[in-house]
């Protein structure tokens, strides 16, 4: 398989923008969205993690089903084997009548224990090389092979959402691998992309890692000078908990241009995993908009996400061994990068 396109692909490639911006233009961001809630928000928005509010139907608010889907690639380059993988979560619901609660009426009352409930994967040969802000083509039909194979055969158990890994609206085009699962599966999408990628080779992984340092940073002391700033109250059914909660920066992520600036703003950023420690004990992640462009006003794409994951330190039980190790816990200090995918 060769590693690179030929020039008498140009036209390949050409076809490829053109099916890229047709996807782009049908993606649709709902209004009870996640984005659409933190940019109506102060500077930091409380979002439920777990808010399905628009996602299920009518008739059932009892449990939620996750979508999730993956390729993997042989390490060896002369193995051109390939393998696309599908699985869906079922997560339990329960409906709180919270004034204050964030989630819109509905919470999941295990976030941490979902059931299995489907599980699918395809081997394929790999016949289209890698080419950055082209993945989709090299990995959407095997994908879409898996869904359709599902929604056929066991339609009751199609997802609410699927979580895609790569980006969706983060593209140079609008139309990263999230963006074709969801337009062509008819089912919404949600991009995690675990790699940084740079829309205009200006915006550098540096300055997300840096600027997402600084947005905890003043979080933390906000946070700390006004207690109750997140609230983690518990429904009637005991159900509420700081996983929670994302807290939203609305902050944009701005562009280090002169390395003295960033030198100096890096030596601002003091206990950083500390206060991952601090941010963990009271909501489930901290996330910072990823904008089209350098200024306020421009398109909100993507957002980085730090503080997910780790112990639930809301969960010690009776040993003291466990407690202590979920006192000092905390999520991942390295971010990843959440989009809409449609």
């Amino acid at each position: 398989m060769s590693s690179a396109l030929h020039d008498n692909d140009k036209a390949l490639l050409h076809s490829w923008q053109e099916e890229q911006h047709s996807i782009a233009s049908q993606v649709v961001v709902p209004e009870y969205s996640a984005a659409h809630q933190a940019q109506s928000s102060g500077r930091y928005a409380q979002l439920s993690s777990y808010n399905i509010n628009g996602l299920t139907t009518a008739g059932n608010k009892n449990y939620l089903l996750i979508g999730g889907v993956d390729v993997s690639f042989p390490e060896d380059e002369a193995n051109e084997d390939a393998v696309a993988v599908y699985v869906i979560l079922k997560y339990v619901t329960t409906t709180s009548s919270s004034d204050n609660d964030h989630s819109n009426g509905i919470l999941l009352s295990s976030p941490h224990q979902p059931e299995v409930v489907y599980r699918s994967h395809k081997y394929y040969k790999l016949t289209t090389p890698y080419i950055p802000s082209y993945l989709a083509f090299r990995e959407i039909d095997p994908l879409l092979e898996l869904i359709t194979q599902q929604c056929e055969s066991k339609p009751h158990l199609t997802p609410n959402v699927i979580l895609v890994d790569g980006n969706g609206q983060w593209h140079d085009r609008y139309a990263g691998l999230a963006c074709f699962v969801g337009v062509k599966s008819g089912i919404p999408t949600v991009g995690v992309g675990k790699t940084f990628y740079s829309l205009d080779n200006e915006m550098k992984k540096c300055d997300v890692v840096r600027d997402v340092k600084q947005s905890v940073q003043c979080w933390y002391g906000a946070h700390c000078k006004h207690e109750g700033l997140i609230s983690t109250k518990s429904d009637d059914k005991g159900c509420r908990s700081r996983s929670s909660v994302i807290v939203v920066d609305n902050e944009s992520i701005r562009y280090s241009t002169k390395m003295e600036e960033a030198e100096q703003r890096s030596t601002n950023i003091t206990a950083y995993e500390d206060m991952l420690i601090k941010l963990h004990k009271v909501c489930g992640g901290f996330a910072i908009p990823m904008r089209s462009g350098k200024n306020q006003n421009d398109q909100v794409l993507a957002y980085a996400l730090v503080g997910h994951g780790g112990n639930d330190p809301t969960n010690n039980g009776s040993n003291s061994s466990n407690k202590k190790k979920n006192d000092h816990s905390r999520g991942s200090k390295n971010p990843i990068y959440i989009s809409c995918g449609s």
